[in-house]
């Protein structure tokens, strides 16, 4: 007589801490997977009462739970048949923000220096950055950082030899396959190609990123006089970010 055989796990599952589990799935990112987490961290907060919290990476989730983790057993495959049924869950409508960019050389010291490593001129360098529509993957590093896919093959470059030491709040940069921005001052390795007068983290507010997992960036080119004009709304609390 032939014994069933249990179905493999769609994802790997590692107990790092007695109260932490790690899922990591064996996969590139991808848009498909990233909506399959978005909605999956949904589908726990609401199945599973003692995970208080979930922290998404590229590929990966880490569930933080409230007490320790004595089910080990059945517990991956709780989450697995929770994961198959995953249709069954509503997905919350991703929104589509554009940032306003100043490309101007006072800027963005990295521009030019970058432009040359690619072997393409400056301007085509811009056109690229803002042609692109670029997808939140997750917020980390630093608060409100946007870790965001879609940077074109053309604009994929090494990040530099040497990091600096301090990087402007605002600063647009490329790093590898991927952009973007820095809400704080802090230091950082990526080009900086730009910068953006808005405000991107506000630890005051109930919601201090004004973005998610799955929303959409777009980045708009604007003159260093309309980013003086922006930055001066900022300082007087009037600067808002709205979604498309």
């Amino acid at each position: 007589m032939k014994h069933k055989m249990e179905k493999a796990l769609p994802f790997r599952f590692f107990i790092i801490h007695p109260k932490v589990a790690v899922l990591e799935w064996d996969t590139e990112p991808n848009p498909r997977l990233l909506k399959l987490l978005i909605g999956f961290q949904k589908a726990i907060l609401k199945e599973f009462k003692e995970v208080s919290q979930i922290t998404q990476g590229y590929c990966s989730l880490m569930l933080y739970h409230n007490c320790e983790i004595h089910y080990i057993n059945d517990y991956p495959n709780s989450l697995c048949l929770l994961f198959d049924s995953l249709s069954h869950y509503s997905f919350t409508k991703q929104k589509i923000w554009q940032i306003p960019v100043c490309y101007e050389e006072s800027m963005a010291p990295d521009l030019k220096s970058l432009a040359n490593q690619l072997n393409i001129s400056t301007a085509s360098l811009v056109r690229e950055h803002t042609s692109a529509s670029y997808q939140v993957n997750f917020i980390g590093f630093l608060p409100g950082f946007l870790y965001l896919s879609g940077l074109p093959k053309v604009l994929e470059c090494r990040r530099k030899a040497r990091p600096a030491s301090r990087v402007d709040r605002g600063s647009i940069g490329i790093g590898g396959k991927q952009t973007g921005i820095y809400p704080i001052e802090s230091p950082g390795g990526w080009h900086l190609i730009g910068k953006t007068p808005y405000p991107l983290f506000e630890p005051k507010k109930k919601n201090p990123c004004f973005a998610k997992a799955g929303d959409s960036i777009q980045f708009l080119s604007i003159s260093k006089s309309d980013y003086l004009e922006l930055e001066k709304q900022r300082a007087q609390g009037t600067l808002k970010i709205k979604p498309l």
